[in-house]
């Protein structure tokens, strides 16, 4: 094997390509470096015979003195880790011969085939600078130093793969299997993957419990450094952000949510997360996790959007909006970098302000102190109610609260011999109290069933609990009508805003569930069916085709589409023949019935789209802006709590939470 002077400016991403670590381009390899080194050429500043220089962190500069004795010791650390490579040979050839590897006690025993395999070596291919100048390279038998492998004998107790794949089971040592040998580096990817998905700190590897586990499980691993387990997490965030790139390159458009988490003693951070179609397929992918100063301005934190739009090749015209919480600072942020119309409120953050001022009013904050107070001292005294456990309540999130009373008065209603710290008249009071907040907490938890819901669902998730808020009840107490108007003259302000806002108006029109049902104003109805047909107008007098129609594959077949395409006409011709309505297509559409509640709008737009090629474009352009700034179980629960509080701790946040939300498949694991 031999190695090209040119793969110390690149890391190799797969079998075909490689990233550049200067410009962090990714160029086609081709199974040579011809490409790399013509690459090469774009950066003049580097030289390819000077020995004494090094790439860090896409900063070319001179290797220190004491770096040449490092720079063999990796060479031969990476012909040690390699110690595989005998094991794997083995198993292609006695696979492609059919033959089975007979397992013993000590590992791998020897086969016929074995004989066939030579020494391994590694080294690397040195390049000549006529072939630096032509753009290719030759390697000559003279070119290449090797490196004979050290015999196994001579370090029983490296912690290599070879001695991981040692522990079988006693009952193998008489039979024969074929097995599979695994790699080192596929361990530490693991592992990698556990401390990105749990959102754990890498100074986890340190912990003595979690050091006695991997002893446990395998006695022969020993786990990465720290300083190699996070350039693993390194290389893998930035594998996984050039795919991003490449996603969001490919997208038509797409919207931001921006977080600001800020801690009085910890550190604080703002994370902007990216939403966007793919297919059939609502996406969201945390783009940059970012750590923030003591004083933050709005120009600041424009500053971090900027550079983060410059890290992913972003065009600002793309960006359909940025959803941000009920903050000054956000919102003049957001007015400064797209404009003040492209700004989305955060719905879970309107639903969570008002159910904490509920709870925060002085007749029912004493009560809930009361059953807070009992039961923390319940708990503490470890008497639980074997039907209705006890949940004490978190911390700034009222949902808890709610919970917390609920559960009380379920213990109450079954143990009323037992003294209780609430009255009778506190406990009607209670049960009043929960009967008004009922819609809106089970309006929050319905939010939490998504990671990120859809803008849509604001103004119908609004407009319903305006409804059940006005349904005045009889007996009711003066504190619970208070209360009650205080909470549907928040709703009112809140879904004023929201109706006004073009860009959730026109998701929840686009949204085939709701259309123009939950509007309270006619006028603004009118207004954005005008709005629709000057965009329809303006689409066909610039005679371009529509964006995001199926294409139509003339090689393939399909009985069902064909079926659906002529079923559309035959069902116009038969509703729409009387007049200039037939080609009306949002006509139709306001005028047909609403889909069903449970279906997902983007399956649904797939049936639509015959009929509605040109709102099916609109729809893609509003069906993935988030109703929210980060995923309402993070702000509503104790458990979302602790997840913020996890994060907090993260050394590293940017690669650690940049990772935590990418599917297991998209690691390769």
């Amino acid at each position: 094997m031999s190695r090209s002077k040119i793969w110390k400016y690149y890391d190799k991403l797969d079998r075909n390509s490689a990233l550049c670590q200067l410009c962090e381009k990714i160029i086609k390899t081709c199974g040579n470096t011809s490409n790399l080194m013509k690459h090469m050429k774009t950066h003049p500043q580097v030289d390819l015979f000077d020995d004494d220089t090094v790439v860090v962190r896409g900063i070319y500069k001179r290797r220190e003195q004491n770096d040449h004795k490092r720079r063999m010791r990796k060479v031969m650390a990476l012909k040690e880790e390699s110690s595989d490579f005998h094991s794997e040979l083995l198993l292609k050839a006695a696979k492609e011969a059919d033959d089975l590897i007979e397992v013993e006690a000590h590992g791998l025993a020897k086969t016929p085939l074995e004989d066939h395999i030579s020494v391994q070596s590694v080294g690397y291919a040195w390049v000549t600078p006529e072939a630096a100048t032509a753009g290719t390279e030759t390697v000559s038998a003279e070119d290449i130093i090797e490196f004979e492998p050290k015999e196994e004998t001579e370090e029983p107790d490296r912690s290599s793969i070879h001695q991981v794949q040692d522990v079988t089971p006693p009952e193998a040592d008489n039979l024969n299997i074929e097995v599979a040998v695994p790699s080192l580096r596929s361990f530490h990817r693991h592992l990698a993957f556990f401390i990105c998905r749990d959102r754990q700190p890498l100074q986890l590897l340190q912990g003595e419990g979690f050091q006695h586990l991997v002893k446990v499980l395998c006695p022969t691993y020993n786990p990465p450094s720290l300083p190699e387990l996070e350039a693993i997490i390194c290389r893998e965030s930035e594998l996984q952000r050039s795919k991003l790139r490449h996603q969001l390159a490919a997208t038509s458009s797409f919207s931001l949510s921006c977080s600001m988490h800020t801690k009085i003693e910890g550190p604080s951070w703002l994370e902007l997360v990216a939403h966007f179609h793919e297919g059939r397929q609502r996406i969201s992918r945390t783009l940059s996790v970012q750590s923030l100063s003591d004083t933050l301005t709005p120009s600041q934190v424009v500053d971090r959007m900027e550079r983060v739009c410059q890290r992913f090749d972003i065009i600002k015209s793309k960006i359909s909006c940025v959803t941000t919480r009920n903050s000054s600072l956000l919102k003049e942020a957001v007015t400064s970098f797209l404009g003040a119309p492209r700004h989305v409120p955060c719905l879970a953050d309107q639903l969570n302000t008002i159910l904490k001022a509920v709870v925060q009013r002085p007749e029912i904050s004493g009560m809930c102190e009361k059953v807070r107070s009992y039961v923390k001292s319940t708990l503490e005294n470890g008497v639980h109610c074997s039907q209705n456990k006890l949940q004490l309540d978190a911390i700034q999130r009222p949902l808890s609260t709610y919970d917390m009373l609920d559960l009380y008065l379920k213990l109450s209603s079954a143990h009323l011999e037992e003294t209780l710290p609430l009255s009778p008249a506190e406990v009607d009071l209670c049960q009043q109290l929960l009967d008004l907040l009922r819609p809106l907490t089970s309006s929050m938890r319905e939010l939490s069933r998504t990671h990120y819901p859809a803008a849509s669902t604001a103004l119908p998730i609004a407009h319903t609990l305006i409804n059940e808020l006005k349904q005045e009840k009889s007996a009711e107490h003066e504190v619970i009508q208070a209360s009650r108007l205080f909470m549907v003259q928040q709703m009112e302000e809140n879904f004023e805003g929201l109706e006004k806002n073009v860009l959730v108006a026109m998701a929840s029109l686009m949204d085939p569930r709701f259309r123009n049902i939950p509007f309270q104003s006619g006028a603004l109805v009118a207004k954005y069916m005008t709005q629709l047909y000057d965009l329809m107008q303006a689409h066909v007098d610039s005679g371009e085709p529509i964006v995001g129609e199926d294409p139509v594959d003339h090689d393939n077949f399909d009985i069902w589409a064909a079926y659906k395409s002529f079923s559309h006409a035959k069902q116009r011709l038969i509703n729409g023949s009387n007049g200039a309505d037939a080609d009306d297509e949002i006509a139709t559409y306001f005028c047909a019935g609403m889909s069903t509640l449970q279906a997902d709008p983007i399956q649904i737009w797939q049936e639509l789209s015959p009929a509605h090629p040109f709102l099916h474009s609109v729809a893609q352009k509003y069906l993935h802006i988030p109703a929210t700034a980060e995923p309402p179980a993070r702000l509503f629960t104790a458990e979302g709590a602790a997840v913020t509080e996890q994060n907090a701790k993260l050394n590293g946040l940017d690669d650690i939470l940049f990772l935590a939300d990418f599917p297991t498949k998209d690691w390769n694991l």
